[in-house]
């Protein structure tokens, strides 16, 4: 059956299978699947920080880029046995929480969330780092590879207006920006979007960071980091999405704000019922910071996310939860953001027009 159009039914599609730093293969197929059948003029490349894909609308000309990360906090599997494993987390999951936690564990390329082990966590390590122990509870049949694992949690749900899942963070912002270039496209918009989904965000923004390296992104171009955030006072669910004034490191370019305020402004005109919210979120460092960091131009939007990471701010684990109004809403903004991207004056269009008034002078001499 071929995948759905529509970010809740793509977010269902990538969670039918689990997903963790360094293991995101199996997610990155599903992802390809989406993009294959509802993205048929878009460029895809492969890149070592993940995949890069292009729609060029409006041809030659800086593009708004939407980066988003396929991984989520896991537990890397170093040695099983008959009765239990021990286990190296890989995120940010709230240690407190997970002891007795039920796990699921799953070989390195799942075809499926159909596990071939389940147990429980045991007691904190006393030192950070240190391995965590989990006990069978349904043992792994003989000569299964388990590889590794993730907390027992529903895959993806929607209950009462809620987006249930145990890793919201952040395959639905990969969801929300392929589903704004799929909205673009088929509007055949004069719009340069495009993509990044990156892997191993949870362990120091591996992919972005992979993705810089490679030389594949453009100084011309503008990045907007878009996740799922723990929610905050000022950036609250059901209230829309929220456009990111920084976040714990950095604060984010002017310019890029500005577009996303005046996106907003569009859609409150329109007379959509699109709310947004407008906040730095201090609850963490998204990959913003990141490609700040090494010079680009860049910004965020964040969808605002109850039970951060499995359970901060929450009194045992549990799945993950947005709003579906902001799910639409973070959708519709970026649609309307990328529209009026070209005709802003954002440091990419403002390099290229010094450049050729530099490179004129120089012919005149």
């Amino acid at each position: 059956m071929k995948p759905k159009p529509g970010a809740v039914p793509l977010f269902r599609h990538l969670t039918s299978v689990p997903t963790a730093p360094f293991r995101e293969t199996a997610v990155s197929k599903k992802a390809l699947e989406w993009i294959k059948t509802h993205l048929p003029r878009a460029s895809v490349k492969r890149v070592k920080g993940g995949f890069i894909v292009s729609y060029r609308g409006a041809g030659p000309g800086p593009s708004l880029c939407l980066a988003a990360h396929l991984d989520h906090p896991a537990f890397d599997l170093l040695k099983v046995s008959k009765t239990g494993a021990s286990a190296r987390l890989r995120g940010g999951l709230p240690p407190h929480l997970l002891e007795g936690a039920a796990v699921e564990a799953f070989p390195a390329v799942p075809r499926d969330n159909r596990p071939l082990a389940l147990g429980v966590l045991g007691p904190r390590p006393k030192k950070n780092g240190a391995p965590w122990a989990i006990r069978w509870t349904l043992p792994p049949q003989r000569g299964a590879r388990l590889d590794f694992a993730v907390l027992a949690l529903p895959a993806c749900e929607t209950k009462g207006g809620w987006l249930l899942s145990r890793s919201v963070d952040d395959l639905l912002g990969c969801a929300i920006s392929l589903e704004a270039m799929r909205r673009l496209m088929k509007a055949k918009a004069k719009v340069n979007l495009t993509v990044l989904l990156n892997r191993a965000e949870e362990v120091g923004f591996v992919g972005a960071l992979d993705m810089i390296r490679s030389g594949e992104l453009s100084e011309y171009d503008s990045y907007l980091s878009i996740e799922s955030s723990r929610e905050l006072p000022g950036s609250r669910p059901g209230r829309g999405p929220t456009i990111r004034l920084g976040d714990k490191a950095t604060a984010f370019d002017p310019n890029l704000t500005a577009l996303l305020d005046a996106a907003a402004a569009i859609l409150k005109k329109v007379g959509s019922k699109t709310q947004t919210q407008r906040l730095r979120l201090t609850g963490g460092t998204c990959e913003a910071t990141a490609y700040l960091a090494f010079g680009y131009e860049a910004g965020g939007v964040a969808v605002p996310l109850v039970n951060y990471h499995n359970g901060w701010g929450a009194d045992a684990v549990a799945p993950e939860k947005v709003r579906l109004s902001d799910v639409e809403g973070g959708t519709k903004l970026l649609v309307e953001a990328s529209k009026l991207f070209s005709a802003r004056i954002l440091r990419g269009s403002l390099r290229a027009r010094l450049e050729k008034r530099h490179d004129g002078e120089k012919k005149a001499l």
